[in-house]
């Protein structure tokens, strides 16, 4: 009798799984409210919602190398900072990218991670290409602080321009501030801020943490005198000539330390400030609708004009 009943009600069960599904579309969408703009700890419906409104997302381009007595991912929070504020500042969102590209002069050091140039970018092209299946149109990759990261990021662009027609931006960071004619107060403790606002403010150092000995080259230097000539000359650079430094200590520079981590944390706050004004001044919204009209002229006049020449999108 109980199988009878089994194979009487089994014609029901398709009917009552279309009437449920009917009746879950029928009800008001439900996403709670974004805590974070780290696409990494965001949820699938928070993910989903956001796509419905913006398909912006920022990722950084760092490296991990020698800077001294500062930490070795600094070159790293900086663009981290950025793209957490550019994210804000836009209604997009960001997530972690590129965390060593290639160092460039410091690979001699044990705390430089060294990847070549072909192999960061080859990296962040697979995850461009996985961005843009999930809606992720606009997508903007930047450095800051960080010499060679242009022969990764300027790289990756194009490439993936040629392979999908669809534009990408990198933004480098030492390149651009100069257009915003900033003060030094401006840019006073902005490495504070950006390690503040990354959740990395306890990396810096304090007065103390290192002696004069742990500080500086364990030896004097010769100097280089060819590279010092050719800088000189205007042909120097990551981008123009190849170099590595003489000591691990001598890439990163000097500076005041925060004599306690009170201080340091002030000093986070102080930084935390301009670096909000340097985003604000940007102009990011606006860049990001004229991103959106480059990408529809593309599309819609370039491609279809020069489809013979152009090359096949992957």
């Amino acid at each position: 009798m109980e199988r009878t009943k089994t194979t009487l009600e089994a014609p029901l069960m398709p009917k009552l799984l279309t009437l449920a599904l009917a009746a879950a579309a029928l009800l008001p969408a439900q996403s709670r409210p974004l805590h974070t703009r780290d696409l990494t700890r965001l949820s699938q419906v928070q993910v989903a919602a956001q796509l419905a409104q913006s398909d912006v997302i920022f990722i950084p381009i760092g490296a991990v190398e020698t800077n001294g007595i500062q930490p070795s991912g600094r070159d790293y929070a900086w663009p981290l900072a950025y793209a957490m504020l550019m994210a804000e500042q836009t209604g997009g969102l960001y997530m972690p990218g590129l965390l060593w590209s290639y160092p460039g002069t410091t690979t001699i050091a044990p705390s430089t991670i060294s990847l070549s140039p072909r192999s960061g970018a080859a990296f962040l092209k697979e995850l461009a290409h996985s961005l843009l299946k999930q809606g992720f149109r606009r997508q903007v990759y930047l450095s800051a602080s960080h010499g060679p990261a242009p022969l990764t990021g300027g790289t990756l662009v194009r490439e993936f321009f040629e392979e999908t027609h669809v534009p990408i931006l990198y933004i480098n960071m030492d390149t651009y501030l100069p257009r915003l004619q900033l003060s030094p107060a401006d840019r006073a403790h902005t490495l504070y801020g950006a390690h503040a606002l990354t959740g990395r403010l306890e990396d810096l150092p304090l007065q103390g943490d290192y002696g004069p000995a742990e500080s500086h080259a364990a030896a004097p230097v010769p100097p280089n005198e060819g590279l010092a000539t050719l800088g000189k000359l205007g042909f120097a650079g990551s981008l123009s000539l190849g170099s590595w430094v003489a000591d691990v200590m001598a890439h990163g520079g000097d500076g005041p330390l925060p004599a306690t981590p009170a201080e340091r944390e002030a000093w986070g706050r102080q930084g935390a400030a301009p670096l909000r004004a340097i985003v604000a001044k940007m102009r990011l919204p606006e860049a990001m609708e004229a991103l959106r009209q480059h990408d529809r002229y593309t599309r819609e006049l370039i491609v279809p004009k020069f489809r013979g020449r152009l090359p096949a999108p992957r």
